[in-house]
């Protein structure tokens, strides 16, 4: 299941990264039933490749509260050409197609990120 083949963040990207858009994506977890920790390490595998790649710019998870006793889904800030081309590659991360994320419920939006 970790080979490059199945992991959307291998893929070249069709630009230079500073060409391309950048999107936050908010990935709330299925509430019950998510695969989460099943898919959990190769998730985690394919997003190291997709920074190295330049499309995940960070990510991280969501917690139910302060404590973060609980995930409840993920957050990517990604690049991408368009808005439907980010929602796509998401959908295909092993989250989405592994059963943690449900993705009718993900928000994608532009946004711009700071020059340091």
């Amino acid at each position: 299941m970790s080979s490059s083949a199945s992991n959307p963040w291998a893929e070249p990207m069709s630009k230079p990264a500073d060409e391309m858009k950048t999107y936050l994506a908010t990935l709330p977890d299925f509430v019950e039933g998510s695969k989460r920790l099943d898919v959990r390490p190769t998730h985690l595998e394919h997003a190291a490749v997709g920074h190295k790649q330049g499309w995940i710019v960070t990510a991280g998870a969501t917690f139910a509260d302060d404590a973060r006793t609980k995930m409840t889904g993920s957050w990517f800030c990604l690049r991408e050409e368009s808005l439907d081309k980010a929602r796509e590659r998401l959908s295909r991360d092993v989250y989405a197609t592994g059963g943690a994320w449900d993705m009718s419920k993900a928000t994608i939006t532009p946004v711009a990120v700071a020059k340091h």
